[in-house]
């Protein structure tokens, strides 16, 4: 432990090995220290001080004492406060960066305290709240402790839960808007082999079919988009020539393939998969809810089995007693 203390004195004071001479590390070191307007000219002192010291002598623990950084208000940061905390390995020019910046903050935090006393006060309700805060930030840390301890590193879940979750809490997960999947191609009306074109278009999704229609649009220089995921109708409608304001509703309930045109260009789609407003959401799009939900729910049940068994032990060996 001293040779770490040691190392942090070292590092907080070795200045003169990157300064010319000592009236240079005076005044750089001062032009520095400027640029804290909230620290005292007497951290200036203090530093220039050291420094002048150990161009006259060995000095090998400047943090003896109670030697005083900075003040605000009533509050006072103290050279061996500093200690403790400044970084080992850090070059002499470094050190002085950090310093400044760390007593700047210092000064700043403490002032805007106090202020916030001045303002709000400082009582018993205050010291309450603090607490309570604290005692939260506990309590939470010892609860991810609980959990932690439960499940290691795997999820404290299963798939089978999340989709008997799912299944259970339909009611949660209802659709306000339509969705849908499905396949558009657009082509030119003059296009002779229309009829093989919309037989690979009614045949599915799968297979060969689907391969074979992304050929020939390929090889024709079609548009062909298929929509594989739960998408927004409106968006899926934004492929195809709609008028706005009109409504397609009717659409979604319709099967096999649909047309538009659009001056010389006609489009083909079928919309494979559709819900409605009121529906259930797909499990797909629900997914992280259901996790979350899940996950949520264990965690409190490990929680809940980590605090009585606390209780009851606590009970038992007459650590608590309840005397109702």
């Amino acid at each position: 432990m001293k040779s770490g203390k040691m190392n942090r004195n070292h590092n907080f004071f070795i200045f003169h090995s990157y300064l010319p001479s000592l009236s240079g590390a005076s005044l750089w070191l001062t032009g520095r220290l400027r640029s804290v307007s909230l620290v005292s000219s007497m951290l200036v002192s203090f530093f220039i001080l050291i420094i002048s010291m150990m161009s006259c002598k060995e000095f090998p623990n400047p943090f003896e004492g109670e030697k005083v950084l900075a003040r605000a208000g009533k509050q006072t940061l103290r050279v061996m406060d500093v200690e403790e905390i400044c970084p080992v390995g850090i070059s002499g020019a470094d050190s002085v960066a950090w310093i400044e910046s760390y007593v700047d903050r210092w000064v700043r935090d403490n002032l805007k305290l106090q202020e916030a006393t001045r303002l709000f006060g400082d009582n018993a309700a205050d010291e309450k709240l603090v607490e309570a805060y604290r005692n939260s930030l506990i309590t939470r840390r010892l609860e991810q402790h609980f959990v932690n301890s439960a499940v290691g590193d795997s999820l404290p879940y299963t798939e089978k839960d999340l989709l008997d979750y799912y299944n259970q809490h339909r009611g949660d997960f209802v659709l306000d808007r339509a969705i849908v999947k499905g396949r558009v191609v657009a082509f030119p009306t003059a296009f002779r082999q229309k009829t093989r074109l919309k037989e690979l278009m009614a045949a599915g999704r799968g297979g060969d079919s689907r391969d074979d229609l992304k050929a020939m649009a390929s090889k024709n220089g079609f548009v062909f988009r298929e929509v594989t995921d739960w998408t927004e109708y409106p968006q899926f409608l934004a492929m195809l020539p709609t008028r706005r304001n009109a409504s397609y509703d009717n659409l979604l309930s319709r099967s096999g393939v649909q047309e538009m045109t659009d001056g010389g260009t006609t489009y083909w789609f079928v919309i494979d998969e559709a819900r409605t407003p009121g529906a259930t959401s797909p499990y797909e799009m629900v997914s992280e809810m259901v996790r979350w939900a899940v996950s949520t729910r264990r965690k409190a049940e490990i929680v809940k089995a980590a605090e009585d068994s606390i209780y009851h032990a606590a009970l038992l060996e007459k650590l608590a007693i309840i005397n109702l």
